[in-house]
């Protein structure tokens, strides 16, 4: 084949490999994400506040660029909450926040 008559033909592969690079990219934030708001609800189901500390806090870690800073935000919210009094019973004010920050994030993708 004559690549003159297709001047884009040896770029191809370069922008395969890119392509495939964001894919590869894409796919980790959206398995990050799911990791940690499949943690939190299980925690927020079972009622667990320190399993529920520790996903606010993963959440809470992730790049603002990746999750929105809403989830961090509110993330940040219940950690703080939780810290605050560690042996609590009572579901965190700051919860239903952070669920809806969730839920908002779900609908934009």
């Amino acid at each position: 084949m004559d690549s003159n008559e297709f001047p884009s033909m040896p770029n191809l592969a370069q922008i395969q490999a890119r392509l495939a690079a964001n894919n590869h990219r894409v796919e980790a934030i959206v398995d990050a994400q799911l990791i940690g708001i499949e943690r939190l609800l299980s925690a927020t189901i079972a009622e667990d506040w320190d399993a529920l500390a520790q996903a606010s806090r993963y959440l809470a870690d992730q790049n603002p660029e990746d999750v929105g800073t809403d989830i961090i935000r509110e993330a940040r919210s219940v950690c703080e909450e939780l810290n605050q009094a560690p042996h609590t019973t009572q579901k965190p004010k700051h919860l239903a926040n952070l669920l809806a920050a969730c839920r908002a994030a779900r609908k934009k993708v």
